[in-house]
């Protein structure tokens, strides 16, 4: 019988794959041992997979909680921001207090009235009359306060709010001390607002210069004020 050409490929085609599947069996026995795993290491597996899944667990609500904890401590920080802003507010706010009250020392702009005697007394006049006393020293003094003033001396000494002046003769008293002619209120503020305010018109110059004073101002740059702690006058 006579071999066709299709009859040969194909039977070297089934020559290949018997080859090609034998070697393949022969490979795969003696390469393919399977692991058998006894019953202590799958127990070991598990509880290692077991202690990994609660350690992950842990680890997820540590984050939690650390990033709860973040957010607490944000707000906290926010809370104490603005704590300090009001403690700084309420500092300020007790400085310029113990300022007005005189437990502070203060320094600033301001003027300075300068009140003296009468060069001349007509001798039928009462002396009395060409004095400066304790009134025009108020009037003054409750002038300046009025535009503003932050603190009042009278010849260096400051005034408080339970200061008291008196007059003896030409001696004005200050708290009990004795200050002879001429007298110099000086005032810490605005220099321009204070100016204006006792040089108005009929207004304090005016009737301290119809009662014989002599009356000089002048605006200060810089004016010094002792603490009543500090200073020795009470």
């Amino acid at each position: 019988m006579k071999l066709k050409g299709r009859h040969v490929i194909l039977s070297f085609v089934f020559l290949v794959l018997g080859f090609l599947v034998s070697f393949s069996y022969q490979y795969t026995k003696n390469e393919s041992n399977v692991i058998q795993l006894s019953d202590q290491q799958w127990e070991k597996d598990y509880y290692y997979r077991q202690q990994l899944i609660q350690l992950e667990e842990q680890n997820k609500e540590l984050r939690n909680e650390l990033e709860e904890k973040r957010q607490n401590l944000q707000q906290l920080e926010g809370k104490l921001g603005e704590q300090q802003q009001l403690i700084s507010r309420y500092v300020e706010r007790k400085k310029d207090l113990q300022i007005l009250v005189g437990e502070l020392p203060i320094t600033g702009e301001g003027i300075e009235v300068t009140l003296r005697d009468a060069d001349y007394v007509p001798s039928e006049e009462n002396p009395n009359n060409y004095l400066v006393h304790e009134r025009h020293i108020y009037l003054v003094m409750n002038e300046l306060l009025s535009a503003g003033a932050n603190a009042v001396a009278i010849n260096g000494q400051r005034i408080y709010r339970d200061s008291y002046i008196s007059c003896v003769g030409p001696v004005v008293s200050v708290d009990g001390i004795p200050y002879p002619a001429p007298f110099v209120v000086s005032a810490i503020g605005n220099p321009e607002v204070l100016y204006s305010s006792v040089t108005l018109t009929n207004g304090v110059v005016d009737l301290l210069v119809s009662d014989n004073i002599e009356v000089e101002i002048e605006k200060q740059d810089r004016v010094d004020m002792e603490s009543r702690v500090s200073g020795d006058r009470w």
